[in-house]
């Protein structure tokens, strides 16, 4: 019951996240689909097609969603602020802060922009109200653990994790609670998020205020995140000043520093700066951090500087065989890579040299080689995109007696994929389920790109991608929405609907709003693909319907052309009827998304949906008609063969302030085409026009055309179409001659038509046989294929 609360809540916040009134009680429904908790993966029985399948008993049982604790009550705050109603009470939203805190902690989850920002509001909620002495309040420590976990950046936008620190900051300040560590989690922050600006005004001022008050070493160190962001964010002479600043004020120019400065000019190609930032002698004659050592290399061989390189290389040999650097073992590695990227060494010259670090560090234990140093190699190996050199150094580790860890396997993997060795990946990811490390989140992007590439050959194989994402679920990660989209996508294909049920329900609850909206605009898109079949486009339309609630009002209505395209007016009802019932009055149908529908009924007639819209319309006191309005209920009464109902809607605008449009006389001499007196009707109104000197287009002139050739009067349409050119300035295209031949009602004026046709406008009807052909319709006459659509 929980996980279908917290479901509920989080459509309704999603829905009225977006501009519009969201009545307190709005809950939307959903397929009455029964979810049964499962400890272990069910296996999946085949399913048979059906439209209904969705709505009937579950063939097996689905899985149990893994609710975050406490987002539930965040999250029923946030509905509630929008809605205006009652909150949950304030004892309950500290509850939930700690919970949910609590459970990011446990599990090192990261806070999406979306959660965020429901703390962001409940903090706000909490901080104005006063607590009373029966109720709980945040402590200090509820407030610096939320703050820690906004630590980790979201994936998406990181608005919301600044503001929620910046408040948890003033909330602690105001308190009189704030230390040190306080105010640096500010900094780091605001360096974090795109604030470094501010971030340097404030540690300039709080260095200067804070003099005798605290202690250089606890100041000083606020300067490093700040230095940070200032180079991430790319403010040069920002960077330049405040490191000038730090270094005055007794900052150690340290392994970090040396390496943020090294770093930003070599990522910039910037020779003598990077050259320069890089043989600046590090405090204590510490070595360069290994990371900057990469770069450095990086940097060399594309600017075409290996000569120099070679010199920090024969530095780095010389430091590590001098004895002053032989026990700092990421040294040794490093020697290792730059081997192989700046001297090209191959397998046999590194075997020698780790012997070489062996002798070395023979009394260092922890200085000497081990499988960290094979996954550096690797790790160059992959970059290389050579897997042939990788798979060589996993064999040297072998030899050497290196066992494997979480690391080298997670490369193993990533480097068969990039070789397009699915199976080799497979076999790696398998030795890596026997190891008890605990999955690390910055590995998680090579197993998401795993299942991405299992399911994007032609054929997947959906064990290996469930065996995968098993593995993951069991870990309580949530996968990266394009791996939801390929998992989804992969099992449609493949008629799995309840794996793609298993997998939004696990998923997409985690997920902020722009990670939704990356996994509902596949699933548009996917509906709107013309290559899948009506069957699989209604499942996943009705699984979008299911999960995404939020889905705006223009894809549904490119859903329901799309239901049109594929004859399937009942569908494109359903789709209308789904606007129509939304608890958000955002997403319910306007007077243009009903034209829409009575247009799509214009090209895919369809008596019982028309008349289901008709009530729906009928029904709606948001809608004033207008002649718009009535020209679409003409187009798709006329379509539906009632013309008499139609030409009621013809009357309503004759009467109407608005009068008719050219649209309106179009249409209503297409309705005069199937009314059985509508050639004296068709005349009446063309003598009408002529006599208000209305000017006439061209489709107007045709439509009248069409409509005394359907009613077997061939003699004066032919008159009409000689006489085209003094009415409407042009001659017939072979569009107007196939219009009016479609429309004589007989196998004999057909070809009388035919005749005259190719005597008076030989080229144009030429032109017509070979671009369109012909087909026989419902009462056997033979006409051409021509799209004749009409717009209201």
């Amino acid at each position: 019951m929980r996980s279908q609360l917290a479901r509920n809540v989080l459509r309704r916040l999603l829905a009225s996240e977006l501009p519009g009134t969201l009545p307190p009680s709005f809950a939307l429904s959903r397929p009455s689909l029964r979810v049964y908790p499962v400890r272990s993966r069910v296996a999946r029985i085949p399913q048979r097609r059906n439209f209904m399948k969705l709505f009937q008993k579950a063939p097996r049982a689905l899985k149990e969603i893994d609710t975050e604790p406490g987002y539930e009550t965040l999250l029923q705050y946030r509905a509630a602020e929008n809605d205006s109603v009652r909150p949950p009470l304030r004892i309950e939203l500290v509850k939930a802060w700690r919970e949910f805190f609590a459970y990011k902690t446990r599990y090192g989850r990261t806070v999406n922009s979306t959660q965020a920002l429901c703390a962001y509001r409940v903090l706000l909620h909490l901080s104005v109200q006063t607590a009373n002495a029966r109720d709980a309040d945040l402590s200090d420590d509820d407030l610096r653990t939320a703050r820690e976990c906004l630590s980790k950046p979201p994936r998406d936008d990181f608005t919301n994790h600044l503001e929620l620190s910046r408040t948890v900051y003033a909330e602690l300040k105001r308190r009189g609670a704030h230390q040190a560590k306080d105010f640096y989690a500010l900094l780091a922050a605001l360096s974090q998020y795109g604030k470094a600006l501010e971030a340097r005004d404030l540690v300039l001022d709080y260095y200067h205020g804070m003099r005798g008050q605290e202690p250089d070493a606890v100041r000083l160190r606020h300067f490093m995140p700040v230095i940070r962001g200032l180079a991430k964010e790319g403010h040069e002479p920002e960077l330049l000043d405040l490191v000038s600043q730090a270094r005055k004020a007794g900052v150690e120019y340290d392994p970090a520093l040396h390496g943020i400065m090294t770093t930003y000019f070599a990522q910039k190609d910037n020779i003598g700066e990077t050259k320069h930032w890089f043989n600046k002698p590090i405090n204590k004659n510490i070595p360069p951090a290994p990371t900057t050592y990469y770069e450095i290399l990086k940097f060399a061989l594309r600017n075409d500087q290996q000569e120099w390189a070679m010199g920090v290389y024969q530095n780095l040999i010389a430091g590590l065989e001098s004895g002053a650097w032989s026990s700092h073992k990421p040294s040794w590695d490093t020697s290792l890579q730059w081997a192989i990227m700046l001297l090209g060494k191959g397998v046999d010259h590194l075997e020698h040299m780790l012997n070489v670090a062996y002798e070395h560090t023979k009394d260092k234990p922890s200085a000497q080689p081990n499988i960290g140093t094979i996954n550096c190699l690797v790790k160059i190996a992959t970059e290389k995109n050579d897997p042939y050199l990788a798979e060589r150094f996993l064999a040297l580790s072998k030899k050497l007696g290196f066992e494997p860890n979480y690391k080298t396997y997670m490369l193993q993997i990533e480097y068969r994929i990039r070789a397009n060795d699915l199976d080799g990946a497979f076999a790696a990811y398998q030795s890596l389920q026997d190891l008890e490390e605990t999955t690390k989140d910055r590995e998680l992007p090579v197993l998401n790109s795993f299942i991405r590439a299992l399911c994007a050959v032609p054929n997947p194989n959906h064990e290996r991608v469930l065996d995968v994402t098993s593995y993951l679920e069991q870990r309580r990660v949530t996968l990266e929405p394009e791996t939801v989209v390929s998992i989804c996508m992969a099992f449609l294909k493949n008629d799995e609907t309840f794996e793609v049920i298993d997998t939004l329900s696990l998923h997409t609850v985690h997920y902020s709003v722009a990670e939704r909206h990356m996994v509902r605009t596949a699933f548009v898109e996917y509906c709107l693909d013309k290559k899948n079949s009506t069957a699989r486009v209604w499942d996943a339309y009705a699984l979008l319907r299911q999960f995404f609630p939020e889905v705006a009002v223009e894809a549904r209505v490119r859903i329901m052309d799309a239901f049109f395209d594929r004859r399937r007016a009942d569908m494109a009802a359903h789709v209308f009827g789904h606007m129509r019932s939304h608890g958000n009055l955002t997403f319910r149908p306007v007077l243009e998304t009903y034209v829409r529908f009575l247009e799509g009924i214009g090209r895919c007639p369809d008596d019982e949906s028309l008349k289901t819209v008709h009530n729906m319309l009928k029904m709606d006191t948001t809608i004033q008609p207008n002649t718009m309005l009535y020209n679409a209920l003409m187009i798709g009464y006329t379509a539906c063969d009632q013309p008499y109902r139609a030409l009621d809607f013809w009357k309503e605008i004759t009467m109407s302030p608005e009068g008719p449009s050219y649209a309106t006389l179009e249409i209503v001499f297409r309705t005069y085409e199937i009314t059985p007196d509508g050639d004296g009707l068709a005349n009446e109104l063309w003598e009408k026009i002529k006599r208000m000197e209305i000017e006439v287009p061209e489709n107007v002139y045709v439509a009248y055309v069409a409509a005394t050739a359907a009613h077997g009067h061939l003699a004066d349409a032919k008159t009409l179409l000689e006489n085209m050119d003094s009415v409407v300035g042009k001659r017939p295209d072979l569009y107007n001659l196939g219009i009016v031949f479609n429309a004589l009602p007989s196998k004999e004026m057909k070809d009388e038509f035919e005749s005259w046709a190719k005597g008076e406008y030989p080229w144009v009807w030429n032109a017509l046989k070979e671009k369109h052909g012909r087909r026989r319709n419902d009462e056997g006459l033979v006409v051409f294929k021509l799209r004749r659509p009409c717009k209201a």
